[in-house]
């Protein structure tokens, strides 16, 4: 081997042919950096899409009417806070389970208090809602409130919910005994204008009475004081009163859904307006509402032993056509000791409602008003205030003549007012004297003593001793009427000639006190000389009375004789 193909050892045999490869950041292809820019990109999505992924929740519908998984969205004010991503079937198979994934900024809002419904096209006392959901279809509407517990599991309404907030209006509670014709939406009015509605409906715990929350928009919510007054106001309202039959309705939502009016009387000092949540009793009409007591009233027990029907609570008592206040309550009590029944009457009087003249009159002075009252004749009797319905009233009346009936034992709390009896148990109670004097007649013996008296009237009448009186009375009437006949004939004819004498007789009268007849003429003459006469008597007598001694001395003669 030459020199030229020998190598020094420990070198390395160099290769003409290959490239020099360098190692390191400089051998790294460009090209590698577009998937390391699309996994950096999926990544960054993939972190963000899970960091605000809003929480999931449940939603319970009786029907999933209109709804469709991945379509149907969840709105607030017409905004998308969330979507449907699930709808299945609960294990009962009763009502259908929603899956729904809200968005993360709506987490704080998902309480126990915040309320789902699903907005369809539908009428209602509202109107007609939801028109637009025939072109978007129909989606969930919410009403969220951040002051509840959380909450992931949710029972929506099938009836849509008003949102309702502090800066919009104010809440408020109604009780009543009955819910009637009001529903959901139904009108609040005040003289016709429509200033708020019905938020919702719902029966107590103790179901003796229905919870109705309403909303009154601002500035209307200023208008409810404390002494507010609600009374239904739905359909139509029949009065017949002494000007006739008439008619009352409000709106025709009203007619149609139901309405509530209320009023602040202005009799009465205004109290401060009411606090949101304030619970107010609804009244069924305005006359109860108009009627609420508001001042002192004082209550008082009636008893009654006879029959109350048409007596209910809420019957008025008057005085002398004055209402003056009202029954509570009426029952029916069993006395042990005297085995017999009474019916307790609950009453509320309130003095306030007459009106005092010279002065006024304090609590103690009402109380021993209404006793002083009672001592000069004051008493309860019950009246029937219409005779179509049979409805009764009590009525309250001054009777000094009757005694003061007391029922009860006067032991309880409360006073008891002494009553009288009904006008018709009165004339009963005469009707049953009545009878039963006339059942301590003897009636059987009577009846013996007529019958008897007819059979001898009827032995008289067919005995032969009346047809013999009989006979001989026709006799007597036949002689009777020959007696007439003979006066005709005989007695007739002289009594005339008699008669014709007498008025001769007469005639001659008259011809001597004629005016022409001497014998008059001589009358009048004498009957002048008697008066001529007597004048001169009468003369010498007022002389001799003024001169008496004439009748000794005689007349005195004159100076000129």
């Amino acid at each position: 081997m030459s020199d030229e193909n020998t190598t020094p050892q420990g070198s390395k045999e160099r290769n003409v042919d290959q490239p020099d490869v360098k190692k390191g950041w400089r051998s790294f292809s460009i090209i590698w950096l577009v998937p390391l820019v699309a996994l950096l990109v999926g990544g960054w999505l993939l972190w963000r899409d899970v960091v605000s992924k809003g929480p999931e929740i449940t939603l319970t519908f009786q029907t999933a009417d209109g709804l469709e998984a991945g379509k149907t969205s969840v709105r607030y004010r017409d905004v998308d806070v969330g979507k449907v991503t699930e709808i299945k079937l609960s294990d009962g198979f009763d009502h259908v389970r929603l899956t729904v994934r809200m968005n993360d900024d709506f987490s704080d809002y998902l309480t126990d208090k915040t309320e789902f419904w699903v907005v369809r096209p539908r009428v209602s006392g509202r109107g007609i809602t939801g028109l637009d959901t025939i072109v978007s279809g129909a989606y969930i509407e919410v009403a969220p409130d951040d002051t509840g517990a959380p909450e992931d599991e949710f029972v929506g309404s099938e009836e849509p919910k008003l949102i309702t907030s502090e800066d919009q209006g104010t809440r408020f509670i109604l009780k009543a005994e009955k819910l009637g014709s009001l529903s959901i939406g139904a009108p609040v009015l005040v003289r016709g204008v429509e200033v708020g509605e019905v938020l919702d409906t719902e029966l107590d715990d103790d179901a003796k009475g229905v919870s109705i929350p309403i909303f009154i928009k601002k500035p209307f919510d200023q208008l409810v004081k404390r002494n507010t007054r609600f009374w239904d106001s739905s359909g139509i309202a029949v009065d017949l009163n002494a000007d006739g039959l008439s008619l009352r309705a409000q709106s025709v939502r009203s007619v149609l859904a139901g309405g509530i009016n209320f009023y602040t009387p202005d009799d009465k000092p205004q109290g401060d307006v009411a606090e949101p949540e304030t619970v107010f009793n609804l009244f069924k009409t305005l006359e109860q509402a108009e009627l609420q007591n508001t001042g002192y009233s004082q209550k008082f027990i009636l008893y009654f032993d006879s029959s109350v029907r048409g007596l209910s609570r809420g019957a008025p008592v008057e005085f002398n056509g004055i209402r003056v206040g009202t029954v509570d309550s009426v029952e029916l009590e069993y006395v042990v000791d005297e085995h017999s029944f009474r019916v307790p009457v609950l009453v509320t009087l309130e003095p306030e409602r007459v009106s005092v003249v010279g002065g006024q009159m304090g609590l103690l002075q009402h109380t021993e008003t209404i006793k002083t009252l009672v001592d000069n004749g004051l008493r309860a009797r019950l009246k029937t205030a219409s005779f179509i319905t049979g409805q009764l009233f009590v009525d309250l009346s001054m009777n000094p003549v009757a005694p003061a009936r007391y029922l009860g034992d006067q032991k309880g709390d409360i006073p008891e007012l002494p009553t009288l009896p009904q006008k018709i148990d009165e004339i009963a109670n005469s009707l049953t004297s009545l009878l039963e004097k006339v059942e301590t007649f003897p009636l059987e013996e009577i009846g013996y003593r007529v019958l008897g008296t007819v059979e001898g009237m009827e032995n008289i009448v067919t005995s032969p001793a009346l047809t013999e009186g009989i006979a001989n009375l026709q006799q007597a009437s036949a002689g009777v009427n020959k007696l007439i006949e003979n006066l005709d004939s005989s007695v007739l004819p002289a009594t005339q000639k008699a008669l014709d004498s007498a008025r001769e007789a007469l005639s001659g009268v008259r011809d001597v006190t004629g005016p022409t007849s001497p014998v008059r003429y001589n009358l009048e003459e004498a009957l002048k000389e008697l008066t001529a006469t007597a004048r001169s008597l009468r003369d010498l007598a007022e002389f001799l009375e003024q001169n008496p001694s004439a009748l000794l001395l005689g007349k005195k003669r004159s100076e000129g004789e």
